[in-house]
């Protein structure tokens, strides 16, 4: 592909030129066109990559976040530890919160916080 490229094919050219010389199927042009654009900005490393870099999120950090102020949005979160919204939607049930009325509160309620609800209650 790095030769078709490097000869100025176009991705579908290229892939029919390979499939000609090493065999029907042995690529597409979805492939080739993701190589193309890969080599395009000058990297012409052919190893896999091994899919995304784990975002990791320190826990006791997100939770000192999180009780700070519980009405920050996921997006805030994600914004302030530099990961995705995905990523901090995996970390909040780690750390026990969930949302409830537009704050991120503790999954289950102690047993004053269940107090001050049924005296609220009466």
């Amino acid at each position: 592909m790095e030769y078709e490229f490097r000869h100025g094919s176009k991705a579908a050219e290229a892939a029919r030129n390979i499939n000609d010389v090493y065999g029907a199927n042995t690529t597409n042009d979805r492939t080739t066109r993701y190589w193309f654009a890969r080599f395009r900005p000058g990297n012409f490393d052919v190893r896999n990559e091994r899919g995304r870099p784990k975002m990791m999120v320190d826990n006791d950090k997100l939770k000192t976040f999180v009780e700070a102020d519980d009405s920050q949005t996921t997006a805030e979160l994600a914004a302030t530890f530099e990961v995705r919204t995905k990523t901090i939607l995996v970390h909040l049930p780690q750390i026990g919160k969930v949302k409830k009325l537009n704050k991120w509160v503790p999954h289950e309620l102690n047993k004053r916080q269940r107090e001050i609800r049924v005296e609220t209650c009466l």
